[in-house]
């Protein structure tokens, strides 16, 4: 039944792109793609719930008609991603069936329905494909279908020049995983093969798959200094494509370590987890930095992408020192923290890029400095925007909340550990993700408050409205899986303790995760309590319009600009930021009164200035010199191949 019910979900999403390619001229027929997506969503959360809460296993082999071994294959790793995909994704979908007309016409809006169940296709084949051959064929599938995505929006120079950064980062990455699964040939086929290989090899040999693995997947998850991609991608984006390349696509690379690390691997020395450890703090940290000096809404949630992918990172990293050092009950909480927390970021992140699209449908701006007075105009999409603001900094009874508390769980157990530096480096982990904690709080309160709260920096934001129905119900959905994980987190901690014992074994989850889901509840019940009364003590009192200092009123330039809020923790870090500042006069005839003044400050990552600038332009350089070599004179042509032709015959004698 399984198998069957899988099959079925993977030929409907195939059908979508032939749907939406036959009925574009059919008018009563443009609404099927978005139908025959979400229904064929519906049954792919069917089966990942099933194989994921009961750990059921099938296996899809089509290597015997293929002259490739190919096959896809769900254990429970493999269920638990593949219904995060499934599962955000179906709101994702329900709404761009609204989004998408709204915002685009013809040819592009049925691109659109063509390449979106095929993206999402793509990492269907990466979280469940067991062999190498269907990985990377849907690892590649996945990088050309998004950036075929982020084509639809536009086409001007500089969106061709982030394309182009996203595409090479993109392949430099998966020719590290290339050669990571190139390490297992000829002896492995499979993952099964894999898995029993890894056993045998020396240990400089799975130094080298641990290395690559790590620097191919964390180019895909956009960890510091590879994340250079990712803010120039995900903003140029439509706004649901955006909520799945951040909430969704991020996660298969986190897939792929897991799977190299914890399954074929089975660990490694310390290390490896301190290396794990060290990106993630890294990435956490100057992720939060960026997004606070940001302003536009879209860029600032994707360098929230790469510090959410820093706390995860943490996670693993947590999981791996323990393990190296004989704590398998430490090493589960660690794990299990962190793919708790792959799951609520895919929530929170795509409620927010969706929150983000429903905002520039309204106030036709993501510009933090022209928005302002939301929340009176949109109340259901301010409300749920709220709710993602809450979970993402990690408030009680929202979802982040449990899986940074379990990463900090596991970390101040290390100061137990009888390993010096593991007691000594797990605990300012805990810092670490403390300070994180407290800037994305920052930053947040800084994106609600300037945003939604208020009072309109533009017209636009003043006539604003509430979005279509369709587009809220994909929104509150999103909201209501925060809510509910945030205060019954045992539907899933259960089954993640389950698949961390199965990664780690001689593991289980300790009393530390399960003692949430009996707390929760109970503190949910009596903060409703007391917001019901402090709501009705407020109803009943009379209410005074906003004091406004002596002035005749209150006035948009009055109240702090996205700029301001941020700039006491800019100077703070402002060794992070290197903002390069000019400041230009143009003097008048007085000297004390110049004609203008202009000031300009432009803010660029030190990775970017001092890691990849230099890197450019030595290559650019090489090119420049290389040229040399072709004159067009077809006797020098001659000369470059009988050159080559003796090289060739002097290497072969010496071979």
């Amino acid at each position: 039944m399984m198998l069957l019910a899988f099959n079925s979900f993977l030929v409907a999403m195939l059908s979508v792109p032939i749907v939406t390619l036959i009925s574009h001229r059919w008018r009563k027929g443009r609404a099927l793609p978005a139908a025959l997506l979400m229904g064929s969503l519906v049954v792919g959360t069917a089966v990942a719930a099933v194989g994921f809460w009961r750990g059921q296993r099938f296996q899809v082999d089509i290597s015997q008609v293929a002259s490739f071994s190919f096959a896809l294959s769900m254990d429970r790793l493999s269920a638990f991603f593949l219904l995060l995909i499934c599962s955000v994704s179906l709101p994702v979908i329900l709404f761009s069936s609204s989004y998408i007309p709204r915002h685009y016409s013809g040819a592009r809006r049925h691109w659109l329905w063509v390449l979106l169940p095929l993206f999402l296709m793509s990492m269907v084949l990466v979280v469940t494909a067991s062999t190498p051959f269907a990985f990377l064929f849907g690892w590649e599938l996945m990088t050309l279908f998004s950036a075929g995505l982020i084509v639809i929006d536009g086409d001007s120079e500089q969106r061709r020049h982030n394309i182009f950064i996203y595409l090479l980062m993109m392949h430099a990455g998966a020719a590290a995983v290339i050669g990571a699964f190139l390490l297992f040939l000829p002896h492995a086929s499979n993952f099964a093969q894999m898995r029993a290989g890894a056993a045998l090899m020396p240990a400089s040999l799975r130094t080298a798959v641990f290395l690559l693995a790590f620097a191919g997947f964390g180019t895909k998850a956009g960890i510091v200094p590879l994340h250079l991609w990712l803010p120039r991608a995900h903003p140029i984006a439509p706004s649901p494509v955006s909520a799945l390349m951040s909430g969704v696509m991020l996660k298969t690379a986190v897939y792929g370590l897991v799977r190299f690390a914890f399954d074929f691997l089975g660990g490694g020395p310390s290390w490896w987890g301190y290396l794990v450890l060290f990106a993630g703090a890294v990435s956490g940290l100057l992720g939060v930095l960026y997004a606070i000096g940001e302003h536009d809404l879209k860029r600032l949630l994707a360098y929230h992408s790469v510090e959410n992918i820093g706390i995860i990172y943490l996670g693993m990293g947590a999981a791996l020192v323990f393990t190296a050092n004989g704590a398998p009950l430490w090493a589960a909480l660690a794990l299990t923290a962190a793919l708790l927390h792959c799951l609520n970021h895919a929530i929170f992140k795509s409620l927010l890029f969706l929150g983000a699209g429903a905002i520039s449908d309204a106030a036709h701006t993501l510009d933090l400095e022209e928005l302002g007075g939301l929340q009176k105009r949109m109340p259901v999409t301010g409300t749920v925007f709220l709710i993602a603001c809450c979970s993402i900094v990690g408030l009680p009874l929202f979802n982040g909340f449990v899986s940074e508390w379990l990463t900090f769980r596991s970390f101040l157990a290390g100061s137990e550990m009888t390993n010096l530096s593991a007691a000594i480096v797990l605990p300012l982990a805990a810092g670490v993700l403390a300070l994180i904690g407290g800037l994305a709080a920052a930053c947040f309160a800084k994106v609600y408050g300037v945003g939604f709260l208020g009072r309109p920096r533009s017209g636009e934001a003043g006539g604003a409205n509430e979005v279509s129905l369709p587009m809220q119900a994909g929104m509150g959905a999103l909201a209501t899986a925060c809510l509910v994980i945030g205060i019954f987190p045992g539907l899933v901690l259960r089954s993640l303790g389950a698949l961390t014992e199965e990664l780690l074994p001689g593991a289980a989850l300790p009393p530390a995760a399960t003692s949430l889901s009996s707390v929760l509840p109970w503190t949910a019940l009596f903060i409703l309590l007391s917001v019901g009364g402090m709501a009705a003590f407020k109803r009943a009192k009379k209410l005074t319009p906003t004091w406004a200092c002596g002035l005749p009123g209150l006035d948009q330039r009055m109240q702090y600009t996205s700029t301001a809020f941020s700039k006491p923790l800019r100077k703070v870090f402002s060794r992070v930021y290197r903002a390069e500042r000019t400041l230009e006069v143009v003097p008048g005839d007085p000297p004390y009164f110049p004609v203008s003044i202009s000031y300009r400050s432009v803010r660029t990552t030190s990775f970017e200035k001092f890691l990849y600038r230099p890197g450019v332009d030595a290559i650019v350089t090489a090119a420049l010199r290389l040229r040399r070599l072709q004159t067009g004179n077809i006797q020098i042509y001659l000369l470059y191949i009988f050159a080559a032709l003796i090289a060739l015959l002097m290497f072969m004698r010496w071979v």
